[in-house]
């Protein structure tokens, strides 16, 4: 994952190709780190999307809302669409209605 910090609290993360089982750890420590922080995603080059991914996604959507903090999720590929779908996970779970 690449990320670009626009302030202390403010951090944009681009999602990596694959997020498979083996990007989850990864995925869940850039997460935690950033708790409490604005965090802003990046889906455009996603090729990839699995199970324990997308659940950890869900999860992090679910604490940044209970604690009041901006999470956006912009630019999904097809591919990242195209998983979310296959998990039957409504879009509107991660995306904003006028981010897709």
């Amino acid at each position: 994952m690449t990320e670009t910090a626009n302030s202390v609290d403010d951090a944009s993360l681009d999602l990596p190709e694959r997020l498979d089982f083996a990007a989850c750890e990864t995925l869940a420590a850039s997460f935690a780190a950033r708790r409490g922080a604005a965090l802003h995603l990046r889906a455009g080059k996603v090729g990839f999307l699995g199970a324990l991914a997308a659940e950890i996604l869900l999860r992090a959507r679910l604490e940044w809302q209970a604690d009041g903090t901006a999470f956006d999720l912009a630019d999904p590929s097809p591919d990242f669409l195209r998983g979310l779908a296959l998990l039957g996970i409504p879009r509107h779970a991660l995306l904003q209605e006028d981010s897709a």
